[in-house]
């Protein structure tokens, strides 16, 4: 079993929503249900012209939009640990990922912060988890790095597994947009 963070392919245009969408105090992703409070938004690519579009996009706070075939291929998967908020860039439909299962699964006994005098632990940049609090869904948030990064299991020991796994959709379709970063492995 491996756990990785979903990081943005620079290699690609990042998406942005509208100024006061992305100003409003409903733009914080940290596990929360947003549809209600965001409502269907638009967005737009940065004026990187000469990049490519992506299939998942990267739409700043540490989320990503899904094209809507990517959404509609995927939404098995994605709904198991989110929701997707409809938005629109020009005319065509995208889906905003909004990250609702959190896990207190980090192991804050082993993982590495950049602060850490005994009583404050701040920004973890070495990762351990307890791996039986891992979710069975693949993706998920924590509250040890304030729901800011997009954890991602990758389990692989059942065909069930294998088939309702993100790391492994993404690889099988080939989806531009996403690195995964490694972050722990057991």
């Amino acid at each position: 079993m491996k756990v990785y963070i979903l990081n943005p392919d620079p290699k690609f245009r990042f998406m942005f929503p509208e100024d006061d969408v992305y100003s409003s105090e409903n733009w914080e992703f940290k596990c929360d249900l947003l549809i209600d409070r965001l409502g269907q938004f638009k967005a737009h690519f940065d004026d990187r012209v000469d990049d490519p579009i992506p299939d998942i996009a990267y739409l700043g706070m540490l989320t990503f939009a899904f094209r809507k075939d990517v959404a509609t291929e995927l939404v098995d998967i994605l709904e198991e640990s989110a929701e997707l908020i409809p938005i629109y860039v020009d005319e065509e439909l995208w889906y905003c990922l909004n990250v609702t299962k959190s896990i207190d699964a980090v192991d804050e006994d082993i993982t590495e912060f950049r602060v850490n005098d005994g009583k404050r632990k701040l920004f973890p940049v070495k990762f351990a988890f307890h791996e039986d609090r891992l979710p069975d869904s693949t993706l998920f948030k924590v509250p040890t790095d304030n729901f800011t990064r997009i954890f991602c299991v990758d389990r692989r020991d059942t065909d069930d597994q294998v088939m309702n796994n993100f790391f492994c959709a993404i690889a099988y379709h080939g989806y531009t947009g996403i690195e995964f970063e490694e972050v722990y492995s057991s």
